[in-house]
Parts: C-alpha cells; structure tokens; sequence
C-alpha cells in the first residue's frame, strides 16, 4: 500500500487578506487602522495592474502583498487594505432604458406607430424618469448625449455669434463715429462671444434659482448643507438635475475647445527651413558664411517665443487672440471639468449644482461689464465694474469657501463615513484629491480677484478701463505693440 505524500506545507508568512466586505466592517468599527492616502491609492494601482490582462502574469500567484513583508499584513500593513473604487453594495443602479421599460406598467407605455411610440418612451425616460443612467456623465448614453450637446452649442454659436459681432459693430458706430471698427476688430469678435456667454449665463442662473429654491441643501432651516452628504450616495436625482448637470458639462467642454482654438494656431513645418533661411538672406549683407548661419539661428530663436510647441514636421503657435488669462483660464477649465465628471460619478451632483449655481450668478455681471467696455461705454462699464466686484465678493470669496468648501471639509466625513455607509478607505483614498480640486478654484477666485482690483485700481487712478484678462499688459499698450 502507497505511502502517502508528505508534503512541506506550512502556513504562508503573510496571510490572505480577508475580502472588501470583511475589511470594510473592520475599518467602520476601528478607522484607527485605516493607513493615509497614498498607501491606499498605491494599493489600489496595483490591484488593479495585477488583474490587468497581460500584467497579471508577472505578479506572484499569492499575491503582490507577499513581497512587500509586514506592510502586506492585514490590518496593520500599510499596503495590506483593498477597497471597492466605488459604493459597492451600499449605492442603488442607476435606471437603464432596459430597467425601464421592464420596470413600468404596460398601460403606461406608449403603443401605435412604432418610431412615435420609441420617441415618447424615450422622453418618459430621460425627462420623467429619476436617477438614470444620464445622471453619471461617464455612461456611454450620457457621453452621447453630451457630445449631441456640445455639437448643438457650436452649431449655435457658429450662426449666432456673426449677429451679435454685428450688433457691437453697430453699437460701437452709434457712440464713437462709424471710423471706430476699424483697429477695433478683436472686440467686435469678442463682443460677439460675450453676448452668447451673457444669455448662456442668464438663462442657466435663472434656471437654477428656479429649480433649487426650496431644496433642503440651500435652506438652513430644512437641514442646509448636511443634505449634501446624508443619505448619500442614494440622494434620487431628477431629470432636472440630470439635464442641468448634461448641459452644464456640455458648455464647460465647449468652453475647454473654444479656449484652445482661440489661443493655438496649428502650422505645418518645412523641414527644410533652415536650409531656406540661410539662402533668405543675402550673402552681401554678412561678413562670411559662419556670421550668416548663426543671424539665421538667432532668428530662428526668437521666433521659438511665439511656439508653444515645435517639432520637424509641424508647430503649435500662440495665436494673437489669447487671452491675457490663459493659464487661469487652461487651470480653471482642468479643474472644472475634472470636478464635472468626478462629481457625477461619485453622485456627487447636490454640491455641484451649488458650485455651479454660485459661478454662473457671478458671471453675469462679468459678461455685462465685458460687453461695456468692448464697446467702451464708460459710464455704463463702471456700473458693471462695481456689480461684478460685489457679486464675486458674495458669491466666490464667501459662499463658495465659507460655506461649500467648509461643508466639504468639516461635514462631508461626519454624514457619509462616521453616521453614514462609506467604506472610510474609500473616503481617505480620494477626498484629499476632491480637497485639491476644490482649493485650487478657491485659488483662482483669489487670483482673478487681484485682476479685478487691478483693473479698478488703473479705473480710479488712471480713469481708463484696462480689461487685464484679456491683455496682460493693458489694451493700449498691445495697441502700441501691434502698430
């Protein structure tokens, strides 16, 4: 009769984690344990490498925790804790037009003609339907639906802007003499831009203090911004603000485009240039060949400070019409956008509908005061100047920090982590990155604040209106610069 195998097990020196649910449980009863956020991001990138397709097949067979000793330990190990990226168990699925059309009772459903029949199921989904999957912006129906979106805003702006340039024009001939558009061509363009910016601003502004008028998360006595956070993330969102958040998204990438093609000009490069500038210039005019190869690279350098991006076959230059603010701007737009998405996905959308309520009552004053002093009304830029430099105090450099920013910073963990369901890895992972995101826009308010303190400043002692957003350096003086 055989023996049987001895074998040399032994019990393995780093055991295996036990699953998310069980370390979830652990963590909300002892958050001493839970280790800081780069540990738990750097744990997270390698989870997910090591189920990657390819990658998974370098890493060890028990696990990449094995190699890293005592941190992989379970719970002490810095590196030893897995986390959901997500709600897990603890979030209801969004509605999908599958759930729909199951879900709703037969009689409710619209019969007949067949194409008129998908249309109006359609429309009961995405405008009468709660919490569907047009509420997180990275779905790929709500991508569709938001590159529909930005296609139809440019379609828009493509035939209306010419009108409203046409209509500066013509104010600016009624006050100044019809000789006025001549050298002032940059704020016919701009003024045209501003009027769509004004009635985007207007008709979203009035719009939302419509719609969020008697919500629980502006109204202190109904709770204020506690809201935000309790019950989340199972807060129902209404296809109010699912369509708000779409449209929303939709202007903030079409703004993102806009800055870039008004800022970069796209040129293809000979790549014998350099070949072409030495026989550009004329042998009598140096005294030997040596003298003319480096003329021919100095201007060759020179003309590097007007390229943003060189290379053999082709060039990215500034273009004349940057803004004056374009790294705020660029910042601004990564930060906006970046927040857009992360928010949506993480339902997020109570809170962002208040940043973007805030920004968009702010901009109206901004977009008065532009369109003013493009067409240099004076007396009517100063009455805007002064709205605007109110507006922004109340709005960006108040209710933005003290309240928004204060509630994230001081209720968020309160309500979703301690009285809540959220995993507190999942809280300690990414919050410092929300953190980041949301202090770099308190930032920039501070730093366009400056602008406008300058642009006030040159108003009071100079008594001329300067729009240092536009031009860095000051209107006349790129007047100056181009004659």
């Amino acid at each position: 009769m055989a023996k049987p195998r001895k074998t040399n097990a032994k019990s393995p020196k780093h055991p295996t984690p036990p699953p998310t649910s069980d370390q979830k449980r652990l963590r909300r009863k002892d958050p001493s344990v839970v280790p800081s956020a780069p540990y738990l991001l750097a744990s997270k990138l390698l989870d997910v490498a090591c189920d990657a397709p390819v990658i998974h097949t370098v890493c060890p067979s028990n696990g990449w925790r094995s190699t890293v000793g005592e941190w992989g330990v379970f719970p002490h190990g810095k590196l030893s804790h897995s986390y959901d990226s997500y709600f897990g168990g603890d979030v209801d699925r969004d509605v999908t037009y599958a759930d729909f059309m199951r879900a709703a009772p037969v009689s409710s459903l619209s019969t007949g003609n067949k194409l008129h029949a998908t249309l109006r199921n359609y429309y009961n989904f995405a405008f009468q339907t709660s919490s569907t999957t047009l509420c997180d912006l990275t779905n790929p129906l709500a991508l569709c639906v938001l590159c529909a979106l930005v296609v139809m805003i440019r379609i828009f702006k493509k035939i209306c802007m010419p009108r409203f340039s046409s209509l500066g024009k013509r104010l600016g001939r009624a006050a100044h003499g019809p000789d006025w558009e001549i050298g002032n061509q940059d704020r016919i363009l701009k003024f045209g831009e501003y009027v769509y910016r004004l009635i985007y601003h207007s008709c979203v502004s009035a719009y939302g203090l419509w719609y969020f008028h008697d919500k629980s998360w502006w109204n202190n006595d109904m709770g204020g911004t506690k809201n935000l956070w309790i019950l989340h993330p199972n807060h129902p969102v209404e296809p109010g603000m699912a369509w708000y958040y779409l449209v929303q998204c939709a202007y903030n990438v079409d703004a993102l485009l806009s800055l870039l093609e008004i800022s970069f000009q796209f040129e293809c490069v000979n790549p014998f240039s350099y070949s072409s500038a030495l026989d550009f210039l004329e042998k009598e005019h140096v005294v030997n060949e040596s003298q003319r190869k480096k003329q021919v690279l100095k201007l060759m350098i020179q003309s590097r400070h007007q390229t943003f991006i060189w290379t053999p076959i082709f060039q990215i230059k500034w273009s004349p019409s940057v803004r004056g603010d374009f790294r705020e701007m660029m910042a601004h737009h990564f930060v906006t956008n970046t927040l857009i998405f992360g928010s949506s996905f993480y339902r997020f959308t109570r809170i962002g509908s208040m940043i973007f309520l805030i920004h968009d009552l702010s901009d109206v004053p901004i977009d008065m005061s532009k369109l003013a002093n493009f067409v240099k009304w004076k007396t009517t830029t100063i009455i805007c100047f002064a709205a605007m430099v109110l507006m922004w105090v109340i709005t960006r450099l108040t209710i933005f920090p003290f309240v928004i920013f204060r509630s994230v910073l001081f209720e968020s963990h309160e309500y979703m982590v301690v009285k809540g369901t959220m995993d507190p890895a999942l809280y300690e992972a990414y919050c410092y990155i929300f953190y980041s995101l949301l202090g770099a826009l308190v930032l920039l308010h501070l730093t366009w604040f400056l602008i406008l303190i300058r642009i006030g400043w040159t108003l009071v002692s100079k008594g001329e209106t300067h729009d240092y957003s536009e031009h860095k350096m000051g209107e006349k003086q790129i007047l100056k610069k181009n004659a």
